[in-house]
């Protein structure tokens, strides 16, 4: 958009700069070669100046863009001489047109006022014998350069509020991202800690039937060797022995199929408290946030009020790092006679109005499906907390 108008501004420029150079040559028939010479000076010199206003926005304020600028002036004041019409002051009015534009508020100034100076002193030249006459066109010139000024730097206001409503676009648009980029590592992360947790478990499981076989199998090998030998000798403690051989490999397999059972079903396959305190710490690693936390590993959990918690904490997360610009979480959770307490709060941005969304209101769905209790609370500024409390 910015480009389009400066653009149009460019080509209306050079138009009339066209234009004027070909009516005062018309005008001075006997001198249009210097006057043609002089446009074309100042036609390089406007385009010398767009060059560096497109192109090197920190040179706006260098000294060839000023000096441009001054030869301008001085070549329309020379040109004042051929002007029959006064076609010179559109010159000047342009000049006023492109300070406003490119140049920053303190040079442009300074550069409208000289131009207005030089004006005045074109018409004094041109008006000195109707004194009356030339007050007032100099005041209708203040005037317009002055309107003028103002149009062209609002102009440039809206370009740099443009720019900046861009640029905020931007950036909102790439926090997004790494929001959407955190809120993703932090379900990567719940998942592995799941995976490795459970794969632990069962290690841990496979290793207890490998020594509960290993150390039944030896009992049996003992009493079947042992009710070998007494077969002859004492057939009563032979069979006393048979029984058990039998009884230890009854009491294996029922160990065996108790472990396969926690296997196949994934009952108490997770220790709840490690795998908190890896979610939490793999969330740390992967999302670059802080999460301290206070939390009482004596407490005995039932299985859905473990889900509850793991959700609530996962989602009470997302929702401070995408929502709340949250770096630093506050994460408690201990016994207060007979209930579990949950608490959440972090540093981010708050709010006076609490709209709960979907996340929220699942949450509270969850707490109250277990006859718990959910509450939210939020100011401005002062970041966000979630309080749950669930029975024992």
């Amino acid at each position: 958009m910015e480009n389009k108008i400066r653009n149009s501004i460019l080509i209306i420029n050079y138009f009339f700069l066209t234009i004027i150079m070909i009516a005062t040559a018309i005008s001075n028939i006997n001198k249009s070669t210097i006057i043609i010479f002089l446009y074309l000076i100042i036609l390089s010199l406007y385009t010398v100046k767009t060059y560096f206003a497109y192109n090197d926005k920190r040179a706006s304020f260098s000294f060839c863009v000023i000096l441009t600028y001054v030869l301008e002036i001085l070549i329309t004041f020379y040109l004042q001489y051929y002007d029959v019409y006064f076609l010179s002051f559109i010159v000047l009015c342009l000049i006023v047109e492109d300070v406003a534009l490119n140049l920053n508020k303190k040079a442009s100034l300074l550069v409208t006022f000289n131009v207005y100076i030089i004006s005045c002193i074109i018409l004094y030249i041109k008006l000195n014998e109707n004194m009356p006459f030339l007050v007032i066109t100099m005041l209708l010139l203040c005037l317009l350069y002055t309107i003028i000024y103002i149009i062209f730097f609002l102009i440039k206001y809206l370009f740099k509020q443009n720019e900046i409503i861009d640029r905020a676009l931007k950036d909102i648009t790439i926090k997004n991202l790494e929001k959407e980029n955190m809120y993703k590592n932090l379900k990567e992360a719940y998942s592995k800690v799941e995976v490795v947790t459970a794969l632990k478990e069962r290690n841990k499981i496979a290793a207890e039937i490998h020594d509960t076989v290993g150390h039944t199998l030896t009992t049996v090998l003992v009493e079947l060797e042992a009710s070998k030998r007494l077969m002859n000798k004492n057939m009563d403690k032979a069979i006393e022995k048979l029984n058990l051989a039998q009884g230890q490999v009854r009491k294996g397999l029922n160990e065996i199929r108790s472990s396969v059972r926690v296997i196949e079903k994934g009952e108490d396959a997770l220790d709840f408290f490690e795998s908190l305190e890896a979610f939490i710490e793999s969330t740390e690693k992967n999302s670059d946030i802080i999460i301290k936390t206070q939390i009482d590993n004596s407490m005995q959990i039932y299985k859905k009020a473990e889900t509850v918690i793991f959700s609530s904490l996962m989602e009470g997360l997302s929702n401070g790092i995408r929502h709340g610009n949250s770096t630093a979480f506050l994460f408690k959770l201990y016994r207060e006679e007979t209930q579990i307490c949950f608490s959440l709060e972090d540093n981010g941005t708050g709010s006076p109005v609490i709209s709960p969304g979907f996340g929220l209101r699942a949450m509270k769905n969850r707490v109250i499906e277990i006859n718990g209790e959910f509450q939210v609370d939020s100011k401005e500024g002062e970041g966000f907390g979630i309080y749950i409390t669930l029975p024992q």
